[in-house]
């Protein structure tokens, strides 16, 4: 699969290489979705780019998923961070080698899930995904530092020893993740374990504020959280790895109109490097300055940007 990848990169790369051009005086419309992450993203993206000499349009905070997603397919904007767990699960879902009797093949593969989704893309809608950031913005369980500590558990393999040891531990958990099959379902399969629904607390319409909140009142033993929430930091939790992918790899990349990219194939060497280093603790510490410290979206962009050397 790595070779695949490598082979997707190099086929892009040769594509741009054939249609360079000077940088278009066209503006370049960057959108996002409108939680905290995209917003960060978004002005990552907006900011470089405007550091590099390109006329931008912010576009950020434009809605959910859909919404972005229907505007680039429209020409409406230019670019938008988007995640390979969500193209495969949204986009590429109906392709039988995709879907595997409701499995969503590739979803927990990093490289895979990239491949396709960038290919598939590129091919049916001109739209070609640069490189993906390497963190996961997934579903997570969390527990109490002091409970991890005195249980000596870091993941979820250590957790299920704890269930199917007899523990009787109350998981706080969103509706969604508590019905979803690659949810807490996938959890419970992989690591082969099970948490009876008496020690189930499902919050109907539910957010990882409120699961975290009640985790941190002693309402509940685990909660299900984003593995890169910022407000996780405001809390003294840990955050359990999940070492056998049971959950989708939501790595973000930003994806352009290819005509955008054809003409601008400069964009490539100075997105990417950016993206690169966006691993999922940075990515938890952007979030958790606009989350927990209340600064601007543009603000944190601007300093990471700069303390990082990417622009002056």
């Amino acid at each position: 699969m790595k070779k695949l990848f490598a082979l997707l990169m190099v086929g892009v790369l040769a594509v741009f290489s054939l249609s360079i051009v000077a940088a278009q005086d066209d503006t370049i419309r960057v959108g996002s979705k409108q939680f905290t992450e995209q917003l960060v993203l978004g002005q990552l993206m907006l900011v470089a780019l405007e550091d590099a000499g390109y006329s931008v349009a912010d576009n950020t905070n434009l809605g959910g998923t859909a919404v972005n997603r229907e505007a680039l397919l429209a020409g409406e904007i230019d670019v938008y961070a988007e995640y390979t767990g969500t193209a495969i699960s949204n986009y590429f879902r109906e392709l039988d080698y995709v879907d595997q009797d409701g499995i969503l093949e590739f979803s927990n593969d990093a490289y895979g899930a990239y491949a396709v989704v960038s290919s598939l893309d590129a091919a049916a809608f001109d739209m070609v995904w640069l490189q993906p950031a390497p963190m996961n913005n997934t579903y997570s369980l969390a527990v109490l530092r002091t409970f991890a500590e005195e249980n000596n558990i870091t993941d979820a393999l250590d957790l299920a020893d704890l269930y199917n040891a007899g523990a009787e531990l109350v998981l706080s958990t969103m509706d969604e993740f508590a019905q979803r099959p690659d949810g807490l379902a996938a959890y419970e399969n992989t690591y082969n374990f099970q948490i009876p629904e008496e020690l189930q607390t499902v919050i109907a319409g539910g957010t990882p504020a409120q699961t975290s909140q009640q985790l941190d009142q002693g309402q509940a033993d685990i909660a299900v959280v984003y593995s890169t929430d910022g407000a996780l930091l405001a809390y003294d939790f840990t955050v359990l790895d999940d070492p056998m992918s049971a959950q989708p790899i939501f790595a973000p990349a930003p994806v352009f109109r290819g005509e955008v990219l054809r003409n601008n194939p400069e964009i490539v060497t100075i997105l990417n490097p950016v993206f690169a280093s966006l691993d999922t603790m940075t990515m938890q510490g952007l979030n958790g300055q606009v989350e927990v410290e209340g600064q601007a979206p543009r603000e944190v962009a601007e300093n990471y940007l700069r303390d990082n050397g990417f622009i002056d």
